[in-house]
């Protein structure tokens, strides 16, 4: 069979895939089994963007009739909550886009649908509404970004809207989602907002360049507690900023990462302070290193961390850890991979937090006391605990 009733015929497979099992949270708290229309298939095999409420109401904004047509959608189902669909293809909308409570924009896989955001300095999905937009999903499509030789705002961004008492999202969650051509954060948490029990099952960014801002995720605000990542891959670019872009900038909240997979101009992957951070496994395979990172993993001052894995498997670093001043309460092991790194594998750069040890589960010869310190603030097992630094 084939025609647009075969397209229509996969389309309604699809649709289905995304529903089954799936409900739908209302503003009433109960949830309601979300199903689909003939109607809806046949406007998404037309290439609309579809939107159904909590009571199964339709609505179809055709994408040629509007400049936004996706925030179109989300007004539509303001009121109660619901679901927005992207079609297969590309979507342009003159964001940003920016959710209600209770809604989700749904794809039909990372390379079948885009939503693309064509204007300069713009974000892509932003949160600052309020009363904040919790309960928001994200699943199964590309966010695009204006191109990777043009300006352009934050993919993901949460911002302080500066309401009093102050509201932070919760509940929000990434299906799989895929960042390309974004040439400043992808995500990134302002000061003042802290998401909580935000959960991200698969993250890509690729041809990003965050060479000019901290990290490809920033995490600037002090708190937001119980967040967690699975699996993370960055390819970035650096043809913009002319810089390596770092992963990872965390100064606060509490974060969990399952995998990481880092390649094309990476530079350090994660810095963080004053927040608690476990990571199971980064993986670092850089191919367009502009410059070698001092450090692979920066550990700061009042904070807790864990890395359960390290891989070094291209490139080169000056050393993988680095302790500066204050740190404590870190745990870490020696790296694997085929990488270069050049110094040691741990550098103690500052006087530790003596009573909140660190332990290093390798030899004493992997480490580099540059600091001045001498409080043993770093316990490294393969002496069985000996203080170093």
């Amino acid at each position: 069979m084939t025609g647009p009733l075969a397209r229509r015929s996969y389309l309604a497979l699809l649709l289905a895939s995304t529903t089954a099992g799936c409900s739908l949270w209302g503003g009433d708290g109960v949830p309601t089994e979300t199903v689909t229309t003939p109607t809806a298939v046949t406007d998404l095999a037309a290439g609309h963007v579809v939107a159904v409420g909590q009571n199964l109401e339709q609505t179809t904004i055709e994408a040629d009739d509007t400049e936004t047509p996706v925030q179109d959608a989300l007004d539509a189902i303001a009121g109660s909550g619901g679901r927005v669909y992207l079609p297969p293809g590309r979507i342009t909308e003159r964001g940003p886009v920016r959710p209600h409570p209770n809604t989700g924009i749904y794809g039909f896989g990372m390379n079948a649908s885009v939503l693309h955001i064509v204007d300069s300095n713009t974000d892509g999905i932003r949160f600052d509404r309020e009363p904040r937009a919790s309960r928001v999903q994200l699943d199964g499509f590309e966010l695009r970004g204006p191109g990777p030789d043009t300006d352009s705002g934050v993919a993901i961004h949460f911002l302080d809207n500066g309401a009093t008492p102050v509201s932070d999202p919760a509940d929000f969650y990434i299906g799989r989602l895929y960042c390309w051509a974004w040439n400043d954060s992808v995500y990134r948490v302002d000061r003042g907002v802290g998401p909580f029990q935000c959960r991200h099952d698969f993250l890509r960014m690729d041809d990003c360049d965050a060479g000019d801002r901290d990290a490809l995720i920033e995490w600037r605000s002090s708190y937001g507690p119980a967040n967690s990542f699975g699996t993370i891959v960055a390819y970035p670019s650096a043809d913009r900023s002319g810089a390596n872009s770092a992963l990872l900038s965390q100064r606060g909240g509490e974060l969990a990462v399952d995998d990481v997979t880092v390649g094309g101009s990476a530079g350090r992957l994660v810095d963080t302070r004053n927040g608690r951070l476990h990571v199971g496994r980064l993986h670092y395979e850089p191919e367009d290193q502009r410059a070698t990172p001092a450090s692979l993993v920066r550990i700061g001052p009042d904070g807790a961390t864990r890395f359960d894995d390290v891989v070094v498997d291209s490139g080169a670093v000056d050393y993988v850890y680095e302790l500066s001043k204050g740190a404590g309460n870190a745990r870490f092991g020696p790296p694997g991979g085929r990488g270069t790194v050049r110094d040691a594998v741990v550098n103690v750069a500052g006087r530790l937090d003596g009573g909140r040890p660190s332990f290093y589960f390798g030899r004493p010869a992997e480490v580099d006391v540059t600091g001045t310190s001498a409080t043993g603030g770093l316990r490294v097992l393969g002496t069985a605990g000996r203080g170093m630094g």
